[in-house]
């Protein structure tokens, strides 16, 4: 079962505002059939979430065993005692995004994946399960705890071998890996949000994507505050506005061709225009 959401947190302004409307509706004197009507709504967007995660394959016994621990995992206390900074259970992949990657990493038929933000390791393990033996991922994390939690659950499973964690800096990983000429047929955006123009210019300008290759970005919908900040908090319209400007670059990119999925937080999935307009 999934961590529950602070309700200030949850990724839908939709389901934010529902609750909101929910606290009011108890304060005030509301008529019964319109408390009925909220919760009715709150159920319709919930249950659309778990249908498509009951509908959806099971998620592998290390990675389902992964998320159980990462769900469990002390994070308050340990960013309170300052061992890590601020993170949380909700950072994670989770089972619905990580099948998503999966098929997109077995239909691309990749073989070399480089992924920015590891955290707990779901997203970097959900993809080597579906690596040839030969396969490789690559991923950048800056907090040494972090990695070592993450090293800890992956080596667990035969396929943890596939995957490489350089630690430090994802910016200044990116810039000695693409300064080394390495090249990647996929490219998981999925760190600190500030750097997400930075990480796309160096991949798209230096070259870093194989042919045919693939640039997958998360959060790009970042809980709605990209295209309603007027109803977030501060640090969310921050945020937000920052994801804007990504998003708003990439639509404006002439090299390539994007789509923006409106699974969990949202993912962007981003390639080379001459790799999917065909010949006539």
């Amino acid at each position: 079962m999934m961590a529950s959401t602070p309700k200030r947190a949850h990724r839908d302004p939709v389901v934010r505002n529902l609750w909101a409307l929910q606290e009011l509706a108890l304060k005030h004197d509301v008529p019964d059939e319109v408390k009925q009507q909220i919760d009715l709504c709150l159920e319709v967007v919930n249950a659309r979430d778990d249908y498509c995660d009951m509908k959806s394959s099971s998620a592998s016994e290390h990675v389902t065993s992964l998320i159980e621990q990462t769900q469990n995992h002390p994070w308050s206390d340990l960013h309170k005692a300052g061992t890590i900074p601020f993170l949380h259970s909700g950072m994670i992949s989770g089972k619905l995004e990580g099948n998503f990657l999966k098929t997109i990493i077995s239909l691309s038929n990749a073989k070399k994946v480089l992924e920015l933000g590891l955290f707990t390791g779901c997203g970097a393990l959900t993809i080597a399960e579906a690596l040839p033996a030969d396969g490789s991922v690559t991923s950048c994390e800056i907090a040494p705890y972090v990695k070592d939690l993450a090293r800890k659950f992956m080596d667990k499973s035969p396929h943890g071998k596939k995957v490489t964690i350089k630690i430090g800096s994802a910016l200044d990983s990116l810039a000695e890996l693409a300064d080394a000429g390495e090249k990647y047929d996929i490219i998981f955006i999925d760190a600190d949000k500030d750097n997400y123009l930075n990480y796309y210019k160096i991949i798209m300008d230096k070259d870093m994507l194989t042919a045919r290759g693939t640039i997958l970005a998360d959060n790009t919908l970042f809980q709605g505050a990209p295209y309603c900040h007027n109803l977030m908090s501060d640090r969310a319209i921050k945020l937000g506005q920052i994801i804007r400007d990504f998003n708003d670059f990439v639509e404006k990119d002439e090299r390539v061709y994007q789509v923006l999925v409106p699974i969990r937080d949202g993912l962007t999935m981003i390639r080379r225009r001459s790799d999917v307009e065909g010949t006539s």
